[in-house]
Parts: C-alpha cells; structure tokens; sequence
C-alpha cells in the first residue's frame, strides 16, 4: 500500500500535463472525448464510474491521449504495469508527449534503463535538446538520460549528458538538488577519483547537509589512498546521517545514489576506531 502511494505523489505532476481545453478541438470525435474526460476526472481516480466514462471518452476518439494517460494511471499505483504500460504505448502513439511520463516511469519503477534512455531520446530529438521535467519535478529529464547510459556503464555518454544539462542550467542558475551528486558518483565509478570529489564539493555547496554526498567523498578519498580526509568524511556522513543532516530518502522506492547507515558503518569500522 505505501509503494502505491508514493508512485501517486510522484505521478502528480504528470496528471496535471494531462488536463486540456475541449474548446481547442475542431472535430466532434475529440470535443466529446474531451468532455468525456473532463466528466471522469470528476470522480475518485480509479473508481468504476471513472474508468467506465474513461472507456466512452476512448469509444469516441481511441487516441485520446489524456484519457489514454489518466486511465493508466491507477494500474500503476496497483503495481499492474502491464495494463499500465498498454495504456501508456497507445499515449504515445497517439502523441508522443507522453514519452516523458512513461521514460521516467520505466526508469524509476521498472529500472529498464534501456527503453527509458530510448523513450527520452526520441524526446530530446523531438524537442531539439529540450526532453523537460521528470514525473516528480525533481530532474531535467538530461539527468536522468545520464542515469540511464550509466546504469548501463556506458560512462563516456553518461558524462556527455551530464555536463549538456549542468553547463546549461548553470547558465540559469537551475541546476538541479542532487546533480552534481550523480555527476560525482559517476565520475568515480569511470575512476576518475579527482575528478569525483571535485563534482562532490560542488554538490556540497548546492547541499551542505547532504550525508549521502560525505559517503561518496570517503570512497573516493579511500580510492586515493587519503586516509585522513577518508575517514573525516564517513565521519561527517555518519554525523548528518544521525543528527543535523540529510540523506537521500524515499520509504517505497530506493533513489539515485542512495546511502543507507549501514554502509557508512561499515566504512567506519574499517578504521578501528
């Protein structure tokens, strides 16, 4: 149950994209789809009646994309992403705006980190470098294309997306939360250690009681052969982990990068102290 509510609060941004005029439609077949919808939104998303008028707004038009949309959405709050991601392809080929919920959602619920990159892509190629926001709001969908080519150790594209996004929303001052986290970690993972904590103290700048951005300081400071800044940094991990600070975390789902007290721990005790 608490898994199907957070995949509720992180779909709410994208429910919103789906809300439109019907005033805008020339043809018959999508003013009453139109209508159709805006009637079904009227009641408990996911109760019968709703699905049930979902059903006559697609009767009228069948590639009626925000009832395409909102009708998946209580299949994925139930956990059944097959019923969910029919909905959603048949979104998709109706308009391919909808390429932005369904990557995001393959990359955050499903990990299928290969047609998420595939479905933002495509976007990206649509909106000439533009894909937008992430379900939650939390990322230029650039990060999370990132994300994608590294959980695929393709780390030479990874770092290509991820240096597009951040040099151009720094000319913005929108750099997103935890962007340079992710820079950082990928970084370290293509062994580039200097360069990892170079991307994790301006992470630390953006989020100075971030715990999760210590941890990885210690890695790669214990990568290095630093033993002093190692431990000063699973030291301070532990310290905002379990006091003053923050660590990434989502009680459903496990996020990006995250650190658990458990792996600080263990780095600690490696000290002996």
């Amino acid at each position: 149950m608490r898994h199907l509510i957070l995949i509720f609060l992180c779909y709410l941004p994208c429910i919103v994209k789906a809300q439109t005029n019907c005033d805008l439609y020339k043809d018959q077949a999508h003013k009453t789809a139109c209508q159709l919808y805006w009637k079904a939104i009227g009641y408990n998303q996911g109760s019968n009646r709703s699905q049930e008028l979902f059903q006559q707004s697609l009767k009228a038009c069948p590639t009626f994309g925000p009832s395409l949309h909102e009708m998946s959405v209580p299949y994925l709050k139930r956990g059944d992403f097959y019923n969910w991601k029919q909905l959603m392809d048949r979104a998709v080929k109706a308009d391919p705006i909808w390429l932005s919920d369904r990557g995001w959602c393959l990359f955050k619920f499903l990990h299928d980190y290969k047609n998420s990159f595939n479905d933002l892509k495509r976007l990206y190629d649509i909106n000439k470098g533009r894909p937008g926001y992430s379900g939650d709001g939390d990322y230029d969908l650039r990060i999370v294309m990132a994300l994608n080519q590294r959980q695929m150790e393709n780390y030479s594209a990874a770092l290509a997306y991820f240096k597009e996004c951040i040099t151009d929303n720094e000319k913005k001052n929108g750099v997103g939360l935890f962007d340079y986290l992710h820079l950082g970690v990928t970084r370290m993972m293509a062994k580039d250690y200097k360069g990892a904590i170079a991307d994790l103290n301006r992470e630390t700048k953006k989020y100075e009681k971030l715990a999760d951005t210590y941890y990885y300081l210690g890695l790669c400071y214990k990568k290095l052969g630093q033993r002093k800044n190692a431990f000063n940094s699973f030291t301070k991990a532990y310290s905002l982990f379990t006091k003053t600070g923050y660590h990434r975390n989502d009680p459903y789902c496990e996020e990006p990068d995250q650190v658990y007290l458990l792996d600080i721990e263990l780095e600690l005790k490696k000290f002996g102290k």
